[in-house]
């Protein structure tokens, strides 16, 4: 039976079929290289292979990936360019064959892998890798061989064909690094401007309310407990959970918040836990919950009174054991996490009550952090009122530079319900309005100035809004003229003795506001 020999060309075919499979296949670059020097030592016994690359910062050559070298020969191949066969296929970008090491002086033989002295004849073949024009390294083989061109020529054609494979993976592996390290140096960007914005000393107050508060903070950030915070709504309860977790040494890992309210039951338990394909209708991939996401950082679940009873059960095992199931796997997954929860609710009632569990409030209660509602604060307000002002001035593109005095007043008499999200919507809202350098009581919501306030300033009637508004007036006249009275009447189109007249009436005492122009203009 005759024996049937490949040509050439089907040889050829073959090995870059293979080659296809490999590239396909390859689960990273330095896989994907190996596995090609690997099958040209199988296909074409073009022996310990090598892909060196050039380092343009440092200008020097390496071998990157190779295949038949031990770890410590593949460590000692490093050259210049210009040096060496492969430094100066490097430099001139041009292929090299050379039949016999033994007899060339170029060969450096830097690895130490071939043994010059052999009585073998061994060829050393090397080809350019070049992209976008730039050679960026080389490609080299060793083939033991008897002599005649013929086959090195049909080798190094080989080696030719599949540079291009090699180059592009190498560009897109390159690319593929670039934009990594751009994201992570974004991420780390974004994460150290969250630690600044969510600060401690960043959050506003110096109330003694809230130096206890920040002081609950500093004590528990370190440590792994589980907090749970506090207080009605529109307090800051998410402000305390970023400050905890951006104090504490996770603060390199993840944040993951969830509403417990802002899903319906049957969605909280697939949002938490995960699931798997097919585990209800509609689930038609895996899902990774928000406890796979929080892994390593810190969980935020707010507004936990509100958890749904039937689910208290798997969210207390998760909390004792850190460990769960995604809906419809069998897997037992573990997390390190840490819990911070926060409701406005009165948990102890909703025990009585039955929708909340007794002993999954003893497991959150663990280091419980109040935050005292802003009525409870007043030393608090204008502090906050003057940081919303500049922060909605400042996005508005609104040159605000102060509230007047009867503003102010209204603001700190006003009792606050809606907390501190109320107030910085108030001063929102007053920004948007304002239509001049300073906040007026007019700029304020309807609901300061409603009858039932306990400030004098609001009340409704026709001749005390007069009143309020012109006593205003003639405070910013006094402010801008440093407490000169003759300046302030001449201002407001006024006789020294009618405006005499209105100081008395409305209690104004003019030297209050001598002194630097600056500091009275911006107080």
């Amino acid at each position: 039976m005759p024996v049937l020999v490949k040509s050439v060309h089907e040889e050829q075919i073959e090995l870059l079929l293979a080659t296809a499979g490999v590239v396909a296949d390859a689960v990273d670059l330095n896989e994907m290289l190996r596995g090609i020097l690997q099958l040209l030592s199988e296909k074409r016994k073009l022996d310990r292979g090598t892909i060196t690359l050039l380092d343009e910062k440092t200008g020097m050559l390496s071998i990157s990936v190779a295949h038949g070298l031990s770890p410590k020969a593949q460590e000692l191949g490093r050259y210049r360019v210009g040096e060496g066969i492969t430094g100066r296929v490097v430099q001139n970008g041009r292929s090299v064959i050379i039949p016999d090491i033994r007899q060339d002086s170029r060969f450096l033989n830097r690895t130490g892998a071939r043994n010059i002295k052999s009585d073998r004849q061994v060829a050393f073949l090397c080809v350019p890798i070049k992209s976008e024009g730039h050679t960026i390294g080389a490609l080299s083989v060793d083939k033991e061989h008897e002599g005649g061109a013929h086959s090195l020529d049909d080798d190094l054609r080989i080696l030719k064909i599949m540079i291009p494979m090699v180059a592009q993976a190498i560009k897109l592996n390159r690319r593929v690094e670039q934009d990594r390290r751009v994201l992570r140096d974004e991420n780390l960007r974004l994460k150290q401007d969250l630690k600044g914005k969510f600060n401690i000393q960043n959050m506003v107050g110096n109330s003694n309310a809230m130096q206890e508060v920040y002081r609950l903070i500093e004590q528990v950030a370190d440590s792994p407990s589980t907090v749970l915070i506090r207080g009605e709504s529109g307090t800051g309860k998410e402000l305390v959970a970023n400050g905890i977790h951006y104090a504490s040494p996770r603060a390199s890992k993840p944040l993951i918040k969830v509403n417990c309210n802002a899903f319906p039951e049957t969605l909280l338990e697939s949002e938490l836990f995960g699931h798997e394909k097919g585990a209800f209708t509609g689930a038609l991939e895996r899902k990774i919950g928000r406890f796979e996401w929080a892994d390593g950082g810190t969980l935020f679940l707010d507004e936990i009174g509100d958890f749904p009873i039937n689910l208290q059960v798997k969210l207390l095992r998760v909390l004792q054991t850190r460990e769960f199931e995604r809906l419809g796997g069998r897997e037992t997954i573990k997390v390190d996490v840490r819990i911070i929860a926060a409701t406005h609710k009165n948990l102890e009632e909703a025990i009585q009550q039955r929708t909340f569990r007794e002993d999954l409030y003893y497991r959150i209660n663990v280091f419980p952090i109040y935050l005292p509602p802003l009525r409870e604060r007043k030393d608090d307000i204008m502090l906050l009122a003057d940081h919303f002002l500049e922060a909605y001035a400042k996005l508005n593109h609104k040159k605000i530079v102060r509230i007047s005095t009867p503003a102010i007043e209204m603001l700190t008499s006003y009792h606050w319900p809606g907390n501190v999200r109320e107030l910085e919507n108030c001063l929102e809202r007053a920004v948007l309005v304002c239509d001049n350098e300073v906040i007026r009581s007019e700029h304020l919501p309807p609901s300061l100035r409603m009858a039932g306030n306990e400030s004098a300033l609001t009340a409704g009637s026709l001749v005390e809004i007069v009143g309020n508004k012109e006593r205003e007036l003639i405070i910013d006249a006094l402010k801008r003229n440093r407490g000169f009275q003759k300046r302030a009447a001449a201002e407001l189109g006024l006789t020294e003795r009618i405006f005499n007249y209105r100081l008395r009436k409305y209690a104004i005492e003019p030297r209050m506001y001598k002194g630097n122009k600056k500091t009275v203009t911006n107080e």
